[in-house]
């Protein structure tokens, strides 16, 4: 089945009620919002950024579908830390808070090992600065970041973004 790990998860009523949660305390936010269309925002952006970049490199597709499951999670997961900057717990460094949350659901799900690993890592690593690489953790950070619409905000004036980490087009 096509995205088999993604499905568990987003029929796990724990992700659910958190999702939910943070798209409550967000409700009043001026700026980006944090939740379900946004995480699939990214999926979708960062699953169209590793096709382009199959495309462009001629890779080999043979697992391309296990990939996709990957991506799908990791967009799905990589924002839930918010919730610490809301509950104002330990560092409120939502990406590292985010690992923790995200091991949690990877192994409910019976997620491979090898492979969490490397969502949590970029799930650690998805809001510092992008590198040239396009390994999971610089997709998940490009696809986070090109996901804003910037070019059509409200806030941008009070937006503390600096102008060359906006997104103010919807090409890349």
């Amino acid at each position: 089945m096509e995205l088999e790990y993604t499905q568990q998860l987003l029929q796990d009523q724990e992700y659910l009620a958190l999702v939910k949660r943070l798209e409550q305390q967000e409700r009043q936010r001026l700026f980006c919002r944090h939740g379900l269309s946004h995480f699939l925002d990214v999926a979708r952006i960062a699953w169209i950024i590793t096709l382009e970049q199959i495309e462009q490199k001629g890779m080999n597709v043979e697992h391309l579908a296990q990939y996709k499951d990957q991506i799908y999670l990791t967009a799905l997961l990589h924002d839930l830390g918010r919730l610490a900057e809301y509950n104002h717990i330990r560092s409120h460094d939502h990406a590292q808070e985010g690992v923790n949350i995200a091991w949690k659901f990877l192994k409910r799900i019976g997620y491979p090992e090898h492979k969490a690993r490397e969502i949590v890592n970029a799930i650690k690593e998805h809001s510092g600065d992008e590198k040239s690489n396009y390994d999971l953790s610089n997709i998940i950070q490009m696809a986070d970041n090109r996901s804003r619409n910037c070019f059509f905000c409200g806030a941008q004036e009070q937006c503390y973004w600096s102008e060359e980490r906006r997104n103010k087009t919807i090409l890349w």
